[in-house]
């Protein structure tokens, strides 16, 4: 491997292991309680056979979970 190519590697890795740490954000508890309900609304609409995100404004109220 030529000196510039193993440079270039070393660079992609140590920029590679920073990977994300800038924009990371937590999770509140609260937060990923609606995404897990959210992701079952989806799964039990789709396996209904019924559209998603849902067009029935009635059923869009479902969705806003408190």
């Amino acid at each position: 491997m030529k000196e510039s190519e193993q440079k270039v590697r070393e660079y992609l890795a140590r920029i590679g292991a920073r990977g994300g740490q800038a924009s990371r954000r937590e999770l509140t508890r609260q937060h990923a309680k609606k995404m897990v309900a959210i992701r079952e609304a989806k799964r039990a609409a789709l396996k209904a056979g019924k559209t998603w995100p849902p067009i029935n404004p009635r059923d869009r109220r479902l969705l806003k979970l408190h």
